[in-house]
C-alpha cells in the first residue's frame, strides 16, 4: 500500500522495497517450514542463483561480526538452476553461520563464490551421486579453525556436532546435505585443522533463455472488473484487500463480520462474480461458509484465503467446491494472479 504512494519519491520507495522482500523472506521461510511438517513437496522454479546468493550475502553481512571480512566473488552468468530459492537461500545461510562461528575468537575471511563447472560423461564428479553435465558452483570458504579428518567426514550426519551442549542440534548440515541432494546436486568439503574449511556446492544448471521466457511471461499485474465479496476477520488485512482490488479495477465490497458477509450474499447470490474468503474466523470458518454459498449457487467461484491451519488443505478446499488455495500473507501480484486463474471469475 505504501510503495503505491511513494511511486515518485525513488528513496522512499527503495526503502520500503527492501521492507517488504525481508517480510517475504519471512513468509517463505514459514512457508517451507510448514511444508516440511507435512512432507510435502515444494514447487521448484528457474532461478538466478547469482541474484539470491547477492541478497543472501548482504542479509549476512548486516548479521555477522565486523571482524569478519565477506568477500563476494562471481564468475559466471550461467547461474539459472531449477530449485526452491527458499531451501537454497537456507543452504547458504547454513553455512555461513557455521563458517562464521570457526572464525568467532579471531575473525577472519568468509568468501561466497560462484562459478561455473562441467563434467564429462568420461569424467569423475566431485560427488559420486552427480550425473555428468554442466553445474553451477557455490563455494563458502572460511579461514577459521578448520576440521580433523574424523569430524570431516562425520559432519553430513544427523545430530552430529563439534558445538557445546545447548548451541547446536547438528541438524544444520543435515538439512543442508538433504536439500542439495534433493535438487540433484552433490556437495564437497575439503578442511584441516587450523586451515580453515571450504564447501562446495554443486546444482545443475538449467537454460538461460527458459528462465528469463518464465520470469516475463507475465508483463505488469492482470487486472478485472469483476465483483469480488472479500471476508476476513482481521480489519487491516480487509482495508488492504479493498485498496489492493480495488487498485486492480475491481468492484469490492470487503467486510471483516462473516454474518454480514452471508447476508450480503443472500440478498442476491448474483451479485458478486467472486468470494474471496479466509479460512480461520470467528463463528463460521472459510470452508463452511464455502459450502453454505455453494448450496445456495452452485457455480460461485471461491477463492480461500488462510496461513497456517491443520483443519484445511488445497486438497479438501477443492473437495467441497473452493476453485483456488492460497497462502497468506498474499502480495497484490500473486491475488491478481490467481483470481484470473479462477475459472468462472468473469463478468456476467
Amino acid at each position: 500500500m505504501v510503495l503505491d504512494e511513494v511511486a515518485d519519491n525513488a528513496h522512499v520507495q527503495h526503502k520500503m522495497e527492501r521492507v517488504l522482500k525481508a517480510g517475504l523472506r519471512g513468509r517463505d521461510l514459514i512457508k517451507q517450514i510448514l511444508a516440511f511438517s507435512r512432507k510435502s513437496e515444494k514447487e521448484r522454479k528457474r532461478i538466478s542463483l547469482a541474484h539470491l546468493v547477492k541478497d543472501t550475502h548482504a542479509l549476512l553481512r548486516a548479521s555477522l561480526p565486523a571482524t569478519i571480512r565477506m568477500p563476494l566473488v562471481i564468475t559466471t552468468s550461467d547461474d539459472y538452476v531449477l530449485a526452491d530459492s527458499t531451501q537454497l537461500q537456507q543452504v547458504l545461510m547454513n553455512l555461513a553461520t557455521n563458517a562464521s562461528d570457526a572464525m568467532r575468537d579471531d575473525g577472519g575471511e568468509l568468501l561466497i563464490g560462484l562459478s561455473s563447472a562441467t563434467f564429462a560423461q568420461d569424467s569423475t564428479p566431485p560427488d559420486p551421486d552427480m550425473a555428468p553435465g554442466a553445474y553451477v558452483k557455490l563455494t563458502v570458504k572460511d579461514t577459521g579453525a578448520g576440521m580433523a579428518e574424523d569430524v570431516r567426514q562425520r559432519i553430513f550426519e544427523p545430530f552430529f556436532t563439534t558445538k557445546e551442549r545447548g548451541k547446536g542440534t547438528g541438524m544444520g548440515l543435515a538439512v543442508v546435505y538433504g536439500v542439495v541432494k534433493s535438487h540433484k546436486g552433490g556437495i564437497t568439503v575439503q578442511s584441516a585443522q587450523g586451515q580453515g574449511s571450504t564447501f562446495e556446492v554443486f546444482l545443475p544448471q538449467a537454460k538461460r533463455m527458459e528462465a528469463k521466457q518464465e520470469e516475463t511471461r507475465v508483463s505488469g499485474l492482470p487486472t478485472g472488473m469483476e465483483r469480488i465479496l472479500f471476508v476476513d476477520d482481521e480489519e487491516l488485512l480487509v482495508e488492504m484487500a479493498r485498496d489492493a482490488l480495488e487498485y486492480l479495477g475491481y468492484h469490492v465490497t470487503a467486510t471483516p463480520s462473516v454474518a454480514e458477509a452471508w447476508n450480503l450474499f443472500l440478498e442476491d447470490p448474483y451479485r458478486f462474480d467472486l468470494v474471496i474468503t479466509d479460512q480461520t474466523m470467528p463463528d463460521l470458518t472459510g470452508i463452511s461458509l464455502a459450502q453454505k454459498m455453494l448450496k445456495v449457487r452452485k457455480t460461485i467461484p471461491i477463492i480461500l484465503c488462510t496461513g497456517h491451519s491443520e483443519t484445511v488443505s488445497a486438497e479438501k478446499a477443492r473437495e467441497v467446491g473452493v476453485r483456488a488455495f492460497v497462502m497468506k500473507p498474499t502480495t497484490k501480484k500473486e491475488l491478481a494472479e490467481t483470481i484470473r486463474r479462477v475459472p468462472g471469475a468473469r463478468t456476467g
